[in-house]
C-alpha cells in the first residue's frame, strides 16, 4: 500500500512539474513557472515534515481528513507507533511499580550492582539489614560501605553458597550473602537475616560439646568396671555374654563421643588447616600395613603411590581423612573383594582415591551420606560398629585443607571416594615415582 502511495506521489510530482512547464510555454518564462512550482511543492512537503516533527516531539497530529495521500499514510503509521509505545511504557511502569512493591515487602535485602560493584538499586530491606541510605548510597561501591574482610573478599570473587558475616547495623545480628550474576555486567546481592539459624547452630554445638565432655567421665568409669568384670575368671558364664556386649556398646559410645567432639572442632574452626609438612606416602604405607596385619577377615588392600608428593596440612586431620575412607571401604567390602588406595597428582593438584568392590551406595543416597549419623543401611552399619560420623568428619577436614570430596558409586558393584587437594598445598621432594604395596 505504501509503495503505491509513493508511486502516486512521484506521478503527482511529475504531473505538477509538467503542468508548470506547459504553462511556462504558453505564457512565457518557463523557468520561473518551474521554480514557482518547485517552491510550492517544497513548502507543502515542509508543512508535513513540521507536522511529523511535532508528532514525534509529543504533539497531537491533525485530524485524519486534514491530510491525504502519502503523508496521511506516514502520519497514521507514526501515530500508531506512538500509541503502541505509549501503551508499552504504561505497562512497563506498571510492572516496575509492582516489582518495587513486591520487593519492598520482602524480608530479604536485594542490592543490584554493576560490574564495578557500584549500587544501582536496593530495596527497603537492604536499608534495614545493611544500613544503606537511598539518598546518598546510589552509585557508591558496596565494598566501600561495608568493610568486613570476608564480605569484601566474597564480593570480589563470588562463588559457592555465599558467606555469613555480622550485620554492620544491627548489633549481634548475622547476615547471609549470596551474589547472583544476571544481565550484562550486573549482579544482584541477596542478603538474609540468619541470626536465629546462627544462634541455633551455636547452641547445638555448645550442647553437643558440653554433653560429650560430661558423658566421657561416666563412660570411662563404666568401661573400667566392665573391663574388670570381663577379665574376671570367676565371672559366671551367664554374665559373660551380657558383660561383653555392654563393654562393646560402651566402647562404641566412647568412639561416638570422640567423633562428635572432633566434628564440632572441625565445624567451629574459623581458619583453614595449618600447613605442616605431612609425609603422605609414609603415612599411607603404615596405614595399609596395619590393615593387612589385622587378625579379622577382610578384603585385600593395595596401595598405589604414583607420586612422592607431600602435603602441607594438619597431620592429625589428614590421618583421619585417610583412615576413615580406607576403614569404610574395608568394612563394606566382603572378604573376597578388594580395596585400592591411590595417591597421585594431576593438573588440578593432588588426589587421594579409595576404590572398593563392596556393596555400593544407591544413587539417590549419595548426596546425603556425608551428613552426621546418616546411614544407607542402619542395621548393617550398627552391626559392624560404625558411628555414622566418619564421612562427615572427612568432608569438613577436606574442606579445611582447601579440597573437595567426590563420591561415585554403583549399588552392588562398589564405590570410589576421591579427595582433591589444591596444588598450593603440594610439596614435591623429588621426581615422581610409581609403586604398589
Amino acid at each position: 500500500m505504501l509503495r503505491r502511495r509513493w508511486a502516486k506521489q512521484v506521478a503527482f510530482l511529475v504531473a505538477w512539474l509538467g503542468a508548470a512547464a506547459l504553462l511556462g510555454l504558453l505564457f512565457g518564462a518557463p523557468a520561473w513557472w518551474l521554480t514557482a512550482a518547485l517552491l510550492l511543492y517544497v513548502a507543502h512537503t515542509l508543512r508535513y515534515i513540521y507536522l511529523l516533527d511535532r508528532m514525534l516531539d509529543g504533539g497531537k497530529r491533525h485530524a485524519p481528513f486534514a491530510t491525504r495521500g502519502l503523508w496521511a499514510e506516514i502520519l497514521a503509521r507514526v501515530d500508531t507507533i506512538k500509541t503502541k509505545s505509549r501503551n508499552r511504557k504504561k505497562k512497563f511502569h506498571r510492572v516496575l511499580r509492582e516489582i518495587r512493591e513486591s520487593t519492598g515487602a520482602l524480608s530479604d535485602g536485594g542490592v543490584i550492582l554493576n560490574g564495578d560493584n557500584e549500587i544501582v538499586w536496593f530495596n527497603p530491606a537492604a536499608t534495614l539489614l545493611l544500613g544503606l541510605d537511598p539518598r546518598t548510597d546510589i552509585g557508591r561501591r558496596l565494598d566501600n560501605l561495608i568493610r568486613h574482610p570476608e564480605f569484601v573478599s566474597y564480593l570480589a570473587e563470588p562463588g559457592g553458597e555465599g558467606i555469613t558475616f555480622p550485620s554492620p547495623k544491627m548489633e549481634s545480628a548475622w547476615l547471609a550473602l549470596q551474589i547472583i550474576p544476571y544481565g550484562r555486567d550486573q549482579r544482584i546481592a541477596i542478603v538474609r537475616n540468619v541470626t536465629r539459624e546462627v544462634n541455633l547452630e551455636r547452641t547445638r554445638r555448645d550442647f553437643v560439646a558440653n554433653a560429650s565432655h560430661e558423658l566421657r567421665s561416666p563412660l570411662t568409669v563404666l568401661s573400667g568396671y566392665l573391663d574388670t568384670f570381663a577379665d574376671d575368671e570367676d565371672l559366671p558364664n551367664r554374665w559373660k555374654v551380657p558383660i561383653a556386649e555392654m563393654l562393646r556398646q560402651s566402647n562404641r559410645m566412647t568412639q561416638i563421643l570422640r567423633d562428635l567432639m572432633e566434628l564440632m572442632r572441625l565445624e567451629s574452626a574459623e581458619s583453614d588447616a595449618s600447613r605442616d609438612f605431612v609425609d603422605v606416602c609414609t603415612m599411607l604405607g603404615l596405614m595399609v600395613r596395619d590393615f593387612d596385619s589385622a587378625t579379622e577377615e577382610h578384603p585385600a588392600v593395595s596401595l598405589h603411590l604414583e607420586t612422592d608428593a607431600a602435603l602441607l596440612g594438619n597431620e592429625t586431620e589428614l590421618h583421619s581423612i585417610f583412615f576413615n575412607l580406607i576403614h569404610n571401604a574395608v568394612r563394606f567390602t566382603p572378604a573376597t573383594g578388594s580395596v585400592a588406595v591411590i595417591w597421585r597428582t594431576d593438573d588440578q593438584g593432588a588426589a587421594f582415591e579409595v576404590t572398593d568392590t563392596g556393596i555400593g551406595i544407591p544413587e539417590e543416597e549419595i548426596p546425603r551420606i556425608t551428613e552426621r549419623f546418616y546411614r544407607v543401611d542402619p542395621g548393617r552399619s550398627r552391626a559392624i560398629g560404625g558411628t555414622g560420623l566418619g564421612l562427615a568428619i572427612v568432608k569438613h577436614a577436606v574442606q579445611r585443607h582447601d579440597g573437595v570430596l567426590e563420591i561415585a558409586s554403583v549399588e552392588g558393584e562398589g564405590s570410589t571416594f576421591l579427595c582433591r587437594f589444591a596444588a598450593e598445598r603440594l610439596l614435591y621432594r623429588g621426581g615422581q615415582a610409581e609403586a604398589a604395596v
